[in-house]
């Protein structure tokens, strides 16, 4: 199961990335808020969306309580786990 990650890119435009769980795209759209990313939503499979206030709910400058795994989430290079860059 595939979600999706919408965000706007640098020039504007909107992009997705994808990630295999939900959980991995809540941590995905948390770095990418602490990027400085407009992060929109998440798309889930069957059409289940994250929307922007429950991203919020994740995220607090640059840390992410909201998260139940989130040391798990990350290797030792920083890439997300089971996610090709």
């Amino acid at each position: 199961m595939i979600w999706h990650v919408i965000y706007e890119g640098s020039d504007g435009q909107a992009q997705s990335r994808a990630a295999r769980s939900r959980d991995l795209a809540i941590h995905m759209a948390c770095e990418l808020l602490q990027q400085s990313y407009e992060v929109r939503r998440v798309i889930g499979p069957g059409g289940s969306v994250i929307e922007r206030a429950e991203l919020d709910g994740h995220y607090d400058d640059g840390h992410f309580p909201g998260l139940r795994r989130a040391a798990a989430l990350t290797c030792h290079s920083g890439a997300l786990c089971g996610m090709k860059p």
